[in-house]
């Protein structure tokens, strides 16, 4: 249980000192990485980093995260490792809450874009005209977008902006299901590093950017190369990042596909012709995409990953095939849990 001062039952270190929390998290990386590499670089993030949460919602609108293995809601007031706007905004949600039915909602997903907060409110059935007019008057009242699901459908009930990420010289618009990295400094390290990695090797011109998601480094680094081929399961995000592309003049250079990767991966003859790929896969990993990349001439890969079990899979498939990690990073952004990012480069010469 955490001590009277921490509001988040799932942290598992919320007792422990900086410098103990930060030797039981390089415990864990070296223990399930066993002997894939020594020399790693570590970036560490913080509390009240998190651009995303999501809240369990109790039989009497009850607002917390469940215990852990239990179904049992531990109420919050605050988030200590959200965002300060979305910890702020637990207060004014469990107010509203209290006013509306119960047992009807089930969770509510907290997103903060870079130009303001993203709500979508579930439940095991759909809204009816009361309870849809009280969720659009607390959207005008509090300023976010809203959007109700049910039975993982998604419908928006309220926008009165479009959620964007904002690059230096340009915004994309993105839908409220997106993925997104866990906190809006966790994707700038990682993005700088691919565009050092570019900066650094400038030969390299053609790229596949698999598993692309909204395309957020594909955005990010467009301007340092010749062509991005974005890679993605999901047709939604497919037609976000051609339809943000042609609104911002990238239509020439970024183009994406939808692919099952998983039972249809990039083939050999394919990355034959590209300089690197970059892989961002689920937390299971991409070995059928992997062992594709063995078997071709493709001589780097950057591999983002948020599961160091299947990283280590997944790279032994690479450095069997003649791949070296040049560089690795350990990104702790899911502060005070066991879990953590890693970004790897893989070259072969």
């Amino acid at each position: 249980m955490p001590n009277s001062k921490e509001t988040t039952p799932y942290l598992d270190f919320s007792d422990l000192e900086e410098k103990e929390y930060r030797q039981i998290k390089q415990q864990i990386l070296n223990s399930a990485l066993q002997q894939t590499q020594s020399d790693i670089d570590w970036i560490w993030v913080g509390p009240h980093s998190r651009r995303k949460i999501t809240l369990q919602v109790g039989p009497q609108n009850e607002v917390g995260f469940f215990l852990p293995k239990s179904k049992k809601i531990f109420e919050i007031s605050n988030c200590i490792i959200a965002e300060n706007q979305i910890s702020d905004f637990i207060l004014p949600l469990k107010k509203f809450l209290k006013s509306q039915d119960q047992n009807f909602f089930t969770q509510i997903s907290i997103t903060l874009f870079d130009n303001g907060l993203d709500l979508i409110f579930s439940s095991k059935k759909d809204l009816n005209f009361s309870q849809s007019q009280k969720l659009i008057a607390f959207a005008k009242e509090q300023n976010f977008n809203i959007s109700h699901c049910v039975k993982n459908h998604v419908t928006p009930i309220f926008k009165i902006r479009n959620n964007q990420i904002f690059y230096p010289d340009f915004k994309i618009d993105v839908g409220s299901e997106i993925f997104i990295q866990a906190t809006k400094s966790g994707l700038a390290a990682i993005i700088k590093i691919i565009r050092d990695f570019l900066i650094q090797n400038k030969q390299i011109k053609n790229i596949a950017d698999i598993y692309a998601g909204f395309g957020a480094y594909s955005f990010a680094i467009v301007d340092l190369v010749k062509s991005i081929s974005a890679i993605e399961g999901d047709q939604k995000m497919v037609d976000s990042i051609n339809k943000n592309a042609a609104a911002n003049n990238f239509a020439s250079k970024l183009k994406a596909e939808a692919e099952d990767l998983f039972s249809c991966p990039i083939v050999k003859r394919t990355l034959d012709k590209l300089d690197l790929a970059i892989i961002n896969p689920p937390r299971n990993g991409a070995s059928p995409q992997v062992s594709e990349i063995a078997k071709s001439t493709l001589k780097n890969v950057i591999y983002v990953s948020c599961n160091p079990e299947s990283f280590t899979r997944d790279a032994k498939i690479l450095i069997d095939s003649g791949f070296t990690i040049t560089k690795l990073t350990a990104l702790d952004q899911f502060y005070s849990t066991k879990h953590l990012e890693l970004i790897a480069i893989f070259q072969k010469k």
